[in-house]
Formats: structure tokens, sequence, C-alpha cells
């Protein structure tokens, strides 16, 4: 806008100018004057010359006067190519430090790489540690937990240690009447045995425990002989945790369980009967009338050695019902008994053969993993 105005202004300037250089031209000429003693022809000429630079002139004052660029363009243009070349010099100064500048950031962002690897590294390295402590903690807390268990189990140990010395003084007393140093109890030897119910409830089978526990004291009194008043005396001793553990056997099963409490060492007259609690499955073996074992047999006419043969069968009866899952005597090895009628019958009843005859056994009554076996002897003579 401003170049458009200039120009209209310069245009009406050297206008006028021309215009009056003409009409001073036309003047000069029609009068034939002379400046200078020039000839009026070269003074029309010195006068067009002049008409022209004022024209230039006017025309640079005018732009002058007009335009900062301008003024600027004609009296610091050696300024602004200095400034300029001041510039361009700190153009390219500027691109070799930001060039340079771009390398560091490159190099930078490289070592910001390592050190973010490395701070993962670390941080990777830090949780497994952690992770690491936290197992620590955990195996010092159970290891604790283990100490404080076995610290307790050694107060109750020794409690039951002075509990077991007391009892045995007080065992001592009440039997000084028997002599010291006599065996009443074998190693491995039954005390007391009983089934006692299974699927009950925990309260119960620690009183069906308790009974158990009673009845094979007083079994134990019983053998040493022992009178007592009201308040029983102690005659067996057991380890707290395995009654603990035989009371869980019997709270964790549906079924019926045989428990014998049986002493683990040989036990003399004035120690208390240390003991260990065995228990099984409760399991019906032989059904009321079943067939346990059968033999034929065929004796000669001098053979009248009836009773033995009948002892000899027996024993292969109980060899049948151990075999069949009936539990024997650990002292020996028998799991019942026979009376003695019953063998006479069974006796009697061979001498009416000839000799040849079947003897067979059957189960009088249900038989459980318990026993005892009872049977019923059967004597049939074999025609030949």
């Amino acid at each position: 806008m401003v170049g458009i105005r200039l120009i209209i202004i310069m245009a009406i300037v050297g206008g006028f100018i021309a215009f009056l250089a003409d009409k001073m031209g036309s003047k000069i000429g029609k009068k034939r004057m002379s400046v200078f003693g020039l000839r009026p022809k070269h003074t029309s000429i010195l006068l067009t010359v002049l008409s022209g630079t004022i024209i230039a002139v006017l025309t640079i004052s005018v732009m002058v006067a007009s335009s900062q660029s301008a003024r600027v363009a004609l009296f610091g243009m050696d300024k602004l190519q200095k400034e300029l070349k001041l510039l361009n010099e700190e153009k390219a100064v500027a691109g070799a430090e930001l060039a340079q500048a771009k390398g560091k950031v490159v190099e930078q962002n490289k070592k910001i790489s390592l050190l973010d690897a490395k701070i993962k590294e670390a941080e990777d390295a830090n949780d497994a540690m952690e992770a690491k402590l936290a197992q620590l903690n955990n195996m010092y807390a159970r290891a604790q937990s283990e100490v404080d268990s076995l610290t307790n189990s050694k107060q109750q140990l020794t409690s039951e240690v002075a509990d077991l010395e007391k009892t045995t003084a007080q065992l001592r007393k009440g039997i000084v009447h028997m002599r010291e140093g006599q065996l009443y109890y074998r190693a491995g030897e039954v005390v007391f045995a009983g089934v006692l119910r299974g699927g009950l409830k925990h309260e119960e089978n620690e009183v069906q425990m308790n009974w158990l526990l009673q009845n094979a004291n007083e079994a134990a009194l019983q053998r040493l002989g022992v009178q007592h008043d009201e308040k029983l005396l102690q005659a067996i001793w057991i380890n707290k945790s395995i009654v603990e553990n035989a009371v869980a056997e019997l709270d964790n099963s549906k079924t019926n369980k045989f428990f014998r409490i049986r002493t683990v060492a040989n036990i003399f007259v004035g120690e208390l009967a240390v003991c260990d609690i065995e228990m099984v499955d409760n399991n019906f073996v032989y059904p009321d009338g079943t067939l346990i074992c059968s033999e034929k047999y065929k004796l000669q006419e001098n053979e009248t050695g009836y009773e033995g043969l009948i002892m000899d069968f027996l024993t292969k009866v109980n060899h049948t019902a151990v075999n069949a899952g009936v539990l024997p005597d650990p002292m020996t090895g028998k799991v019942g008994s026979m009376d003695a009628a019953t063998v006479i019958e069974a006796a009697n009843a061979m001498r009416h053969t000839n000799g040849s005859f079947i003897l067979t056994a059957y189960a009088r009554g249900d038989i459980s993993t318990a026993g005892p076996v009872r049977v019923r002897l059967e004597v049939q003579p074999v025609n030949e």
C-alpha cells in the first residue's frame, strides 16, 4: 500500500516538474533567452537537463521522506550488508552449534536409554530381592512357629515327665507290698482292647477314648492286684500326642475302629506301663455260620490222638482267620480259644466214624477284625 502511494506521489511530482520545465522551455524558446551567455538552443538543453535532474532529486527526496525502507536502502545499505554478513556468519555458527547439540542430544538419548535399561535391570533385581526377602520372612515365620511349637512341646513333655515321676512315686507307694523287679507286662503285650464307634462328634470320640484309657488303667491295676479307693491310681502312661492322634483318627473315620493299648517295653512292678495305641478298621470278616476251614482225614486203626488232631486243625483255622483279616494276639498269635466241651464233643464224633471223616469249622456268631474267632465244629463221616 505504501509503495502504490509513493508511485502516485512521484508520478504527480514528476509530471508537475515536467510541466513547469516545458513551460519554461517554451518561454525561453519564444523569447530566445540566454543563460550564462549560452545560445538559446544550448540554454533550452541546459534547462531540460536541469529539470530532469530536479525531477530525479525530488523523486529521491520524496521517496526518502515518504519511506523508511527507501532511506535505509539509500543510506544504510553498507550497514545492512555488514549486518547481513554478520547474521549469516552467526547463522552458520548457530547451525554448527545446532548440529553439535543434536549430536549431543543423540548421545544423551543413548546414555538415557542405557540408564533406563540399567534402572529396569535394577528394578527387576530389586523385585527379585523383595520376593526372596518375602520368602525368607515366610521361612523365618514358619521356623519361629516351629520353635514356638517345640518350646511348647518341651514344656508339655517336661510337665508330663513331672507328672509321670509323681505318678510313679504314688504307684510305688500303692504296691510296696509286692516284690520289686517282678515282670508283669512283656513288650508289645495288649493291656486292653476295644471297638470304638466311628462317625461321631469330636466330644463323643473323646468320651470313647477316655473310656478306653480308663479300662486299660483298670486292667493294669487288676494285673498288679492293687486295691484302690475312689481316687483311681494311674498304672499306664501314654504320650498325649498319641492320644490326640488316635482321637483325630476316630474323628475322620466313618466306620468302627478296633483299638488296642499295648506296652512298648517290658514293664516291671513299681513302674508305669508306658504304652502305645494301635488302631485298625474293624471290618466284617465272617458272618454267622460261614465256612472257615474244612479238612478231610483218614486215620489208621491204631491212631487215637483225636484231641491232638483237633488242635492241629484249630491251628489251621487260626491261620486262615488271620489271613482273612482277623487281628491276632501279638503274644500268642491266636485269634480265639476253644472250650473243652467242644473239643470233647468233636473227639467223640470222630470215634464213631471208621477213621475217615471231614472236619469242618463254621463261624459261631458274626466275626470282625477285633475277633475273637468262635467256631462250631462238625464231623462228617466218609464211607469208603
